[in-house]
């Protein structure tokens, strides 16, 4: 389906969703700048940027008011599989989201096992999929250094440092394999909660055996 618009006499048929190939190569545009309009078109609509060389402004604004609203389309039709995600795939979703969904979203649809052309798609399954993580980080509060799992450490669009995520997680996965590469891809593999979950316990330990410490030494 898609949508006409007037502009000087002439008829464009503006789609209703785009695709996530448009999606991406619209980001390099900034919709407030009335001087990339044209480029932002014909990227969805394939005509020459002259041909809206001293077209009506207003006529330009809704066309781009059409456009953003098929960008914002979402439709959940594919359901990220995330109850048997392993910790790898995890870790490697977290290093994508935090380069940038808009540079590495075919790598993050692929690890959601999601396959469809249509960004309204792709990014509700993200979007799902970035509210889970955040319960995600949530649930092992203490793990992650939150001072409560009520309080709010991932925001939905909370931005972090991509090379201190993935350092991060890489010492995290050395660790569990006890410094043999042999065996990194061996933890790779392992259920997510299980890693989680040993990883918290194995911390808490460590608190509880520091505060020991810490109490023995005042005494």
């Amino acid at each position: 389906m898609s949508i006409t618009v007037n502009i000087d006499n002439t008829k464009y048929n503006i789609p209703e969703r785009v695709t996530i190939e448009e999606w991406k190569l619209l980001q390099q545009w900034e919709f407030e700048n009335q001087a990339h309009w044209p480029w932002i078109i014909n990227t969805i609509m394939h005509v020459p940027v002259t041909d809206f060389d001293g077209a009506d402004p207003k006529s330009m604004e809704l066309f781009i008011g059409l456009i953003i609203s098929a960008m914002n389309l979402r439709s959940m039709k594919h359901q990220p599989k995330l109850d048997d995600i392993k910790f790898g795939q995890f870790v490697d979703l977290d290093c994508f989201v935090s380069v940038g969904i808009e540079k590495n979203i075919e790598e993050i649809l692929n690890l959601l096992q999601v396959d469809t052309p249509w960004a309204n798609e792709g990014l509700a399954a993200i979007e799902q999929y970035i509210k889970w993580r955040s319960t995600i980080y949530k649930q092992y509060a203490q793990l992650f250094d939150l001072h409560s799992k009520d309080s709010d450490y991932v925001e939905e669009d909370a931005e972090f440092n991509p090379k201190e995520v993935a350092r991060g997680w890489y010492k995290v996965i050395v660790e569990l394999a006890g410094e043999d590469i042999l065996k990194m891809d061996q933890i790779t593999e392992e259920p997510l909660h299980k890693v989680l979950t040993f990883l918290q316990i194995k911390k808490e330990k460590a608190i509880a055996t520091a505060e020991q410490a810490r109490k023995q030494k005042i005494k």
